[in-house]
């Protein structure tokens, strides 16, 4: 997403000098330009996804430091930077004690005006994550989640069920947890957690771009458990709203916020489910232990792989409704599906399951085998314990700017050339 930067300049000659050294940043865009300190802080609050303030020291009526300060007062979430002739000391470290985020030459390179607002802009950003997030109950993790995404081989075969018991069983483990109903037309989560809810993921599709922690708490239901749900639209010809663009979005913003996120993928390829299944840690194919069943897993993870969205080493299948008395055994299911298969198999204990299904409360479960089952398939995920932070590498300088070490004052006096 781009940076949204506001400038402080005092002249035209200094607005263009700044503008034309943005105009060089591909990830950094000026939003509006001030004359005066008046009209800095009377904007301010007008752009609440405002990431950044580059003030130039001349700008007036207040000293540029006062404007600091009132500004990292009253918005501490936004990063200011202050633009000077020369960075001394003591400017820098009365700039700092006001509350800025850096100082910066006007002398200084393209890349280091670049680097400068990137590093102030991100700050910004997880500051103000933060800060939503603490006021609207709405977690944090600090990391980046892990996404597991379940596909059922065909419906009927308990994937719904599985991806509530692990959500239940990783929020129990103190994991924080969403739970994602991405089967879009005919999602069932609502039915066997027994609640309602006005909001729906389609909500979240017009503004995927940038889904703040307001918009989330908005359109997530808080399970008494623990766990924040997101689900499938009520109607569900709604479904056709949610593009593989808008579901790379929310799953982003969710995987920034949770420990752990875990997809209902239905029975059904969609656009948005086939990019949870791309874009997910683990992807499960749930499978019950006769052919129709192995068949259509078969078929899945077939398409997966025709269509690029993930290869067949990379899906782990998952065995329901398991018994020693049936035909079909996991080694059988593991040779006819060709993936790797769990260890651990959901028994076939459909009696077990009856109070909670019909009652709506997942954790009425009337078996401890079944309740155990469960437990071990979480472990197996991996959700019972913190995974190690995963960062992407950040493109380099010389990726965002072009390799060009231009500096904003040879830009202004090209200007005046």
């Amino acid at each position: 997403m781009t940076y949204q930067v506001m400038l402080g300049a005092p002249t035209e000659t200094i607005e263009s000098t700044l503008t034309a050294g943005f105009e060089e940043l591909a990830d950094s865009q000026i939003v509006s330009v001030h004359r005066s300190s008046k009209e800095i802080i009377d904007t301010v609050p007008k752009l609440p996804n405002l990431d950044v303030v580059l003030i130039h020291e001349e700008l007036g009526p207040l000293p540029v430091l006062d404007i600091i300060r009132e500004l990292s007062r009253s918005h501490p979430q936004l990063a200011v930077i202050l633009l000077v002739e020369e960075v001394l000391p003591d400017t820098f470290n009365q700039a700092m004690e006001a509350g800025a985020r850096g100082v910066l030459a006007t002398s200084a390179t393209v890349e280091e005006l670049s680097a400068r607002i990137s590093t102030a802009a991100d700050w910004s950003r997880t500051l103000r994550r933060h800060l939503e997030a603490a006021s609207l109950d709405i977690p944090v993790s600090g990391s980046r989640g892990s996404v597991v995404a379940l596909s059922g081989s065909k419906g009927g075969i308990g994937t719904t069920t599985t991806a509530i018991q692990l959500a239940m069983v990783a929020a129990k483990a103190k994991r924080s947890v969403c739970l994602v109903d991405l089967d879009l037309q005919s999602g069932d989560v609502p039915s066997f957690m027994d609640l309602t809810h006005r909001r729906s993921i389609v909500d979240l599709a017009e503004v995927a771009d940038n889904i703040s922690a307001a918009m989330l708490s908005d359109t997530l239901y808080v399970h008494p458990d623990g766990i924040h749900i997101l689900l499938a639209p009520g109607e569900g010809e709604r479904g056709e709203d949610m593009t593989a663009s808008a579901a790379r979005q929310i799953l982003g913003a969710l995987r920034s916020r949770y420990e752990v996120v875990i997809v209902d993928c239905g029975a059904y390829l969609t656009e948005a489910s086939a990019m949870a299944v791309e874009l997910a840690d683990t992807a499960i194919v749930v499978v019950s232990p006769d052919l129709p069943a192995i068949r259509g897993g078969q078929r899945l993870v077939a398409m997966w792989e025709r269509l690029q969205v993930r290869k067949k080493d990379e899906v782990t299948a998952l065995l329901t409704r398991h018994s020693r008395k049936n035909e079909i055994q996991p080694d059988f299911v593991r040779k006819l599906l060709g993936t790797p298969l769990f260890k651990h198999v959901i028994p076939a204990n459909y009696r077990a399951l009856e109070e909670a299904t019909n009652t709506g409360d997942p954790l009425r479960i009337s078996d401890d085998g079944l309740r155990k089952a469960f437990r071990l398939v979480a472990d197996e995920v991996g959700l019972l314990v913190t995974r190690a932070s995963e960062t992407e590498e950040p493109n380099s300088d010389d990726q965002k700017t072009g390799g060009k070490k231009t500096s904003l004052s040879g830009l202004l006096k090209k200007d005046s050339t």
